[in-house]
This record gives C-alpha cells, sequence and structure tokens, in this order.
C-alpha cells in the first residue's frame, strides 16, 4: 500500500508543479508575438500572392512600404541576380533573408537586405554552379556570429565556396 500512495503522492505533486506553467508559457508567447511585425507575416507562404520582394522589404522597414519604392525596387534587382545561383524560389529566398536578416540583427550585425542578397550571390557566383541559398546563409551567419566582421565573412565563405569550381 505505501507503494501505491508514493506514486499516488509523487503523480500529483507533479501535477501542482506544473499549475501556473500555461500562464508562464502564455507570457512567453507574448513576448514572441510582441517582435513580430504588425500587418507582415512571420513567413512568406507559397499561397500568398504577396511579391517577394515587396514583403521582404515590408520586413525589413517594420511596415508598409510602397511597391515602387527604392527599397523594393533593389530587392526585387537583387532576387533577380540571385536566380541563376540559387536553388530556391524568390519566396524562399525572402523567407530566409528575412530569417537571417533577423537573426544578424538580434546579435548587433543588422544588414540591408539587398546588400546580403547581392553578396551572397556574389559568394555563390565563384562556386561556378548553383547553391542552396540557405545553406549559404547558415554559413554566413554563423562566421558572422562568431564574431567575423561582414567583410572577413565573406571573404571566407568565397574562399570556401571557390573551391567547388576546382572539383567541376
Amino acid at each position: 500500500m505505501r507503494f501505491r500512495e508514493a506514486i499516488i503522492l509523487a503523480g500529483v505533486c507533479a501535477l501542482f508543479a506544473s499549475c501556473g506553467e500555461e500562464r508562464r508559457a502564455a507570457e512567453q508567447d507574448d513576448l514572441i508575438d510582441s517582435g513580430v511585425l504588425k500587418g507582415v507575416d512571420v513567413w512568406l507562404r507559397a499561397t500568398d500572392r504577396t511579391e517577394p520582394a515587396l514583403w521582404l522589404a515590408q520586413r525589413e522597414a517594420g511596415g508598409a512600404v510602397g511597391a515602387r519604392e527604392s527599397a523594393v525596387e533593389r530587392i526585387r534587382a537583387a532576387l533577380l541576380s540571385a536566380q541563376p545561383h540559387f536553388l530556391e524560389s524568390d519566396r524562399m529566398l525572402a523567407n530566409r533573408t528575412a530569417q537571417v536578416g533577423q537573426m544578424l540583427a538580434a546579435d548587433g550585425h543588422a544588414e540591408d537586405f539587398a546588400e546580403l542578397i547581392n553578396s551572397l550571390v556574389e559568394v555563390a557566383a565563384i562556386a561556378g554552379q548553383k547553391q542552396t541559398y540557405g545553406e549559404v546563409c547558415q554559413h554566413y551567419y554563423n562566421l558572422r556570429h562568431s564574431g567575423a566582421e561582414r567583410e572577413e565573412a565573406l571573404r571566407m565563405l568565397a574562399a570556401r565556396y571557390r573551391t567547388q569550381k576546382q572539383f567541376r
């Protein structure tokens, strides 16, 4: 009988110990949601009809941006220049750029999204074959996160991707 009572008591203690977790989880979600841009979705979904360049410019600006503003034009041109060098669609390039841009900003290294895309296009072009944008972004972020300055990280990536050309 004692063993059974101990099991029941442990279950009741665990139940009461978890009380209030919902409130803390909700508070944490509230903190996360407060960082989300109002009026701009977190991800550009395949079913969305928003142009990727416009969506990304809105993400970068933190709100509404006109379709003909220079920021949109610059991102549109960057996405166009990325097409021959990356496997992903413009939508996926926009999503990944927004994600990496947010991660860089959180590290104190905010970057212009069009410049970021263009810089990574230059790295991919060195390889001489199509790359996975997400992979190049991750390598770039890891270098920046570990303390490399922007130009240094791009030089390191260029050297790394240049070796692919040697083995084609």
